[in-house]
């Protein structure tokens, strides 16, 4: 009879380890998941700021050489942005990206090729850095990074979370440049 009693004893113990081992698993596995859905706002953002890189090289195609280091700069962020790379070299071409087309932009307004035509003297003195500037702000704002944020807090913060990292629940890996 005592062994039955302990038998049955050890069984529930066992049940609810599983139970609570299980839960853990599941229900930040199903966080996980929440964040990887912020992702497709996050590449959409960065989809627009390739956009406009591509139109800002565009004028550039007309007006400077192709060879210049800072064309070569943003044409090496935009293929960082467009490539197959980790969300860090993402974030630290974004910020490049950024950064060289400002140096673009000031390279063509002053060009006076780009001064004697009207439509591209519009796109480097307006319409481009608008542009770059709102591309920017959204992806620094950006939905993922938030979330990511969040995620990798209450995992490491909370016993559970700890559970499931043990389970092979990884952080979320963010958008910041190294």
């Amino acid at each position: 009879m005592k062994l039955r009693a302990g038998a049955a004893f050890f069984l529930m113990i066992l049940m609810v380890l599983f139970g609570v081992v299980f839960g853990a698993y599941r229900g930040w596995n199903e966080e996980r998941a929440m964040v990887e859905e912020t992702w497709a706002g996050l590449e959409s953002m960065l989809q627009a700021r390739v956009e406009s890189a591509y139109n800002v090289l565009t004028v550039a195609g007309r007006h400077l050489p192709q060879d210049h280091e800072a064309v070569v700069r943003l044409r090496n962020a935009r293929d960082t942005l467009e490539g197959e790379n980790s969300l860090s070299e993402k974030a630290a071409a974004n910020e490049e990206l950024t950064r060289a087309a400002k140096d673009v932009l000031a390279l063509l307004v002053e060009t006076p090729s780009v001064q004697q035509d009207s439509r591209d003297r519009m796109y480097a003195e307006s319409y481009l850095p608008q542009m770059l500037a709102q591309s920017e702000e959204k992806t620094a704002g950006a939905q993922y990074n938030i979330a990511a944020a969040q995620f990798n807090e209450r995992l490491s913060a909370s016993l559970s979370g700890k559970i499931a990292s043990l389970l092979g629940i990884e952080m979320a890996e963010e958008f910041i440049a190294p």
